[in-house]
């Protein structure tokens, strides 16, 4: 447990002077039993620094959704088989993302 017992503490939501932030002691795997303090931190670490790009990656996802107006993940499946092959004619060959999206959007309206 992370947070003193509110009974025991001076005010709500004290944390332990001994907890360690974001260690919960949940590894139902055992990853880390075999490592040494060294090798846990850096492994943490390197998890932490993933999240982070992740995070950072969504949020260039959205940024480009929102500048572009292009769907980064299009919902194919929502499309009828003859309005997709409509689609894909439209967009075959070209360049232009904001044509191909303007006409996979104008095919979703006619659903």
């Amino acid at each position: 447990m992370a947070w003193q017992s509110p009974f025991e503490a001076e005010r709500l939501f004290l944390q332990k002077d001994s907890h360690i932030p974001g260690d919960y002691g949940w590894d139902p795997l055992g990853f880390g039993k075999d490592k040494s303090k060294q090798g846990l931190a850096s492994l943490k670490m390197k998890e932490l620094n993933n999240g982070r790009l992740a995070m950072i990656a969504i949020a260039a996802f959205v940024g480009q959704e929102l500048a572009t107006g292009i769907n980064i993940i299009p919902g194919d499946d929502a499309l009828k088989a003859g309005q997709l092959a409509a689609v894909e004619a439209k967009c075959a060959g070209t360049i232009d993302e904001a044509a191909c999206s303007k006409a996979f959007d104008a095919a979703i309206a006619l659903l």
